[in-house]
């Protein structure tokens, strides 16, 4: 061989060296595990046909120690770079936590639940109660059956932390998504004067995400059905230790025989036990997030929508700071948050839209999510599901319930509203106090008699079916309905409140709770209607808002509560012309018959209403008199600051979740 070839020969092997080191960082910087595709695509720069390709990318990391090729294509870490290996014990604890939330700052524990093993065997249990000192949301309760009626009696979280403390000791504590119990457990023993857990901890998360890549969902119950495990209670903290404790030794099982690197915490510099570096990359969405989104993220508010790789929308966010908000889902954790379950891992692609403003992001935000539906939007999604509680007035025996539809037949409806349980549990208040026909008889012919239901003998019916009820009285008390749907008949209360004092008279506190949440869905649901009365009733109404161009406005026409036009301001534009299209969006509006509000305008209905009670008295919201100046009205929105036209350093009115949007709605908060 000539010193030629020598020399080619060594350059050719530096450029192979080149691109192993390229394709071991990358595999490194994924979590230790990719696709042959994506492995391809970024050590060559290029895909096309991947027989093309194979053969080179095997050529060249074939002789490289630190990577193999799996069975199933994907390419791995020979070995784990974390040099210090601890065994998994069969010794530990168990945990897990229920809460009234998400956020350990804002919300409370409300069971605990701990199993002690030994040898792998669970020998000893803790199982409490915790009274959060504050109301359980209804969704809460549905997801663990725990009432506020259950907490009443349970101890706070101070008087058992000594007790809890007692119980845990040293052993190593093993949970899923152990680091959200941890959050809240610290916290709550701040709160009551103790230190914080020091005990070593793993996480069963990030194990099954390491050996069941392909479940796609990664909740509890998801990762048990991959490992075969059977469950009967969910959502309890008993329950869930121990389908976790079950799911560790499966897990640790199948460790030790495919000889995978521990996840085990293990001991810093300080002493106490941190988490094993070695699942960051995979837990953290920098490692499924392309940087490159953030290329195209301005530093203004916008709209930012979220695809996969069919380019099905999954999710469509807003953000006052588009950029901020997305280099934000960098260090989410992935996998099991209810609201971000595996949408991190799905993205292939996000497209934003500049809006200019954080109103016309909200705006366009709802806009998009009833559009396409986004899965992991969970609220704004189902508009038709909204419902109205209904009053048949063309009945002769008019009935109250809900339905999701509204016809012109002459019934009064009220809503729609966001929250179905309020909804619901507003109609069931209302026929405790009145003894009003539920069934769906017609009387209009003589089948619709006779055949008395079960409802007349209890009491909680007046018998129109049999001919005991008298017209008048009926009708006196739909009227009296209809009056406290809007707000105008302090009685119901009244006598609600009345047998809630009987309840606790006979020490039926059961069904004084029940009588108890009846009657707050049914205020709040009732002042929610108010605000859709007053809405409608309320003077034409112009928005001044940013447009996306510097120094451009929108000018958002506002009738009978809804929105009806946006005309947008360029700088091109003469003040005549824009005065010219409001004047005519107007004059259309004004001779449009008035609608009652459908349930596909209700979420931009509760935006607008709630900007303006955020914003009220700031010159960026106009009343209109009865004959508008509208080249003033335009001369007086371009002149406007910008800062006011922003709504700058007022809250937003985004909302995190179905339960925080009913909320909002109905309790006139302003959530982050």
């Amino acid at each position: 061989m000539t010193e030629a070839d020598v020399e080619r020969a060594q350059m050719g092997e530096s450029a192979y060296e080149r691109l192993r080191q390229r394709a071991y960082e990358f595999v490194l910087r994924k979590g230790g595990c990719v696709s042959e595709h994506d492995l391809i695509a970024h050590v060559f720069g290029s895909v096309g046909s991947l027989r093309i390709w194979q053969p080179l990318l095997r050529q060249v990391l074939g002789g490289d120690e630190r990577l193999v090729m799996q069975a199933d294509g994907r390419w791995t870490l020979r070995h784990s770079p974390i040099q210090e290996q601890l065994d998994f014990p069969v010794d530990f604890i168990a945990i897990d936590v229920e809460t009234t939330g998400l956020r350990p700052a804002r919300q409370r524990i409300i069971e605990i639940g701990a199993v002690r093993y030994h040898d792998g065997r669970p020998v000893e249990r803790f199982s409490l109660l915790i009274n959060p000192e504050r109301h359980v949301p209804q969704y809460i309760t549905k997801l663990t059956g725990i009432r506020d009626l259950d907490l009443l009696e349970a101890p706070i979280f101070s008087r058992i932390a000594g007790q809890l403390l007692a119980f845990l000791g040293d052993a190593v504590l093993v949970g899923y998504n152990v680091g959200f119990d941890l959050a809240f457990l610290n916290l709550e023993l701040r709160r009551a004067g103790w230190p914080p857990l020091a005990n070593p901890t793993i996480d069963v998360l990030p194990l099954v995400r390491q050996l069941q890549p392909t479940i796609g969902r990664w909740g509890l119950d998801d990762a048990c059905r991959a490992f075969g495990l059977s469950r009967e209670t969910r959502h309890r903290a008993l329950a869930d230790a121990e389908a976790t404790a079950e799911l560790y030794l499966a897990l640790r099982a199948k460790l030790w025989t495919s000889m995978l690197p521990s996840s085990l915490s293990h001991v810093n510099q300080n002493g106490r036990y941190g988490y094993v570096t070695a699942i960051e990359a995979v837990g953290r969405g920098r490692a499924v997030l392309d940087r490159s989104f953030l290329a195209q993220a301005p530093e203004r508010p916008g709209v930012y929508i979220m695809r996969d790789a069919q380019g099905r929308v999954l999710y469509v966010g807003k953000a006052r700071n588009v950029r901020r908000r997305l280099s934000s889902y960098y260090s989410q954790p992935l996998g099991y948050t209810r609201k971000m379950d595996g949408l991190l891992e799905s993205i292939a692609d996000i497209e934003v839209i500049e809006t200019g403003s954080e109103l016309l992001a909200l705006l366009l935000e709802s806009q998009l999510i009833r559009r396409y539906t986004p899965p992991y939007n969970t609220q704004q999604r189902n508009h038709e599901r909204y419902p109205y509680i209904k009053v048949e007035l063309g009945n002769p025996w008019p009935r109250v319930y809900l339905t999701r539809y509204r016809d012109d037949d002459g019934a009064f409806y009220a809503g729609p509203f966001h929250s179905s349980t309020a909804a619901r549990a507003t109609v069931e208040l209302l026929h405790k106090v009145f003894p009003l026909r539920t069934c769906p008889r017609s009387f209009r012919t003589l089948r619709s008699y006779g055949s008395p239901c079960l409802a007349l003998s209890l009491g909680r019916c007046l018998g129109p079916c049999v001919g005991r009820a008298d017209r008048e009285h009926y009708h006196t008390m739909i009227q009296q309905v209809i009056a406290f749907l809007r707000g105008e008949n302090q009685g119901v209360i009244d006598r609600l409140h009345q047998q809630i004092a009987a309840a606790v008279a006979r020490q039926d506190f059961e069904q004084a709770a029940r009588l108890r949440d009846l009657l707050r869905s049914a205020e709040l649901l009732v002042r929610a209607q108010r605000t859709l009365d007053a809405a409608a009733a309320r003077a034409p109404t112009v928005v001044i808002t940013r447009s996306v161009d510097p120094g451009s406005r929108a000018f958002l026409l506002i009738l009978h509560g809804r929105l009806w036009a946006i005309v947008h301001c360029s700088l091109n534009d003469t003040d005549e012309e824009v005065a010219a299209r409001l004047q005519r969006a107007y004059e259309r509006g004004c001779a449009a018959k008035a609608m009652p509000l459908a349930q596909d305008e209700l979420d931009t209905f509760w935006i607008l209403e709630r900007w303006i009670a955020a914003h009220a008295g700031s010159p960026a919201i106009i009343q209109l008199p009865a004959s508008p100046d509208w080249l003033a009205l335009v001369q007086h929105g371009r002149s406007l600051p910008d800062a006011v036209v922003a709504g700058d350093g007022k809250p937003a009115t985004a909302f995190d979740d179905d339960e925080e949007l009913a909320a909002a709605e109905l309790e006139d908060e302003t959530p982050r």
